[in-house]
């Protein structure tokens, strides 16, 4: 009789709790429609930069050593391969005079890589190996994919606050970047 009075008062508290306050997941988001649905009529797609790439107007960094944004159009741009990137056609060294774009940053003609240790036959990471850096003539194919960090620029409005504060501790960084003097800031220390 005790056990069966602790069972009826462990369900009397169960059933008494307060119901949690839960948000459906379809409620969650930024817009108000069924992202999974073909009914769904977005009010608003992102208009992309169609501007021709010799006419695209330079865009600020939005952070230190922030990657280029692109300026003009990607169309026809896609898939970005190692053997087929029409990006390196006005961005290479030996062709920015002529097409006017923005030349290929020096840090992708290096290799950065911990200096790796030969032991008990094999090739093994130290723990506190510093980056060894390795210049080369040749695009890092590391940094072939392009659009990895290099991203399209849209015209588009979304009713969010932008909390980000710009901070470049050099006032050439909104147009340029020092990343190859000091990437590894703060990494060998």
């Amino acid at each position: 009789m005790k056990y069966l009075a602790l069972i009826a008062l462990f369900f009397l508290v169960a059933c008494n709790q307060p119901k949690e306050n839960k948000i459906d997941e379809d409620q969650l988001g930024f817009i108000d429609a069924d992202l999974n649905s073909d009914e769904t009529n977005f009010k608003m797609k992102a208009n992309f930069n169609e501007d021709k790439p010799e006419v695209g107007t330079t865009i600020e960094r939005s952070f230190e050593n922030a990657p280029p944004m692109i300026p003009h159009t990607t169309a026809g741009f896609f898939p970005i391969k190692m053997d087929n990137n029409i990006c390196l056609s006005c961005h290479m060294p030996d062709k920015v005079e002529e097409s006017g774009a923005r030349e290929i940053s020096k840090t992708h003609f290096q290799s950065w890589r911990p200096q790796l240790v030969l032991v008990d036959g094999k090739y093994v990471n130290p723990k506190d190996a510093e980056v060894f850096v390795e210049d080369r003539k040749e695009l890092n194919n590391a940094y072939f994919n392009c659009s990895q960090c290099h991203a399209p620029q849209a015209d588009v409005t979304i009713d969010i606050e932008n909390l980000f504060t710009v901070e470049f501790r050099e006032t050439f960084g909104i147009k340029e970047s020092n990343l190859k003097d000091n990437v590894a800031e703060g990494v060998n220390n």
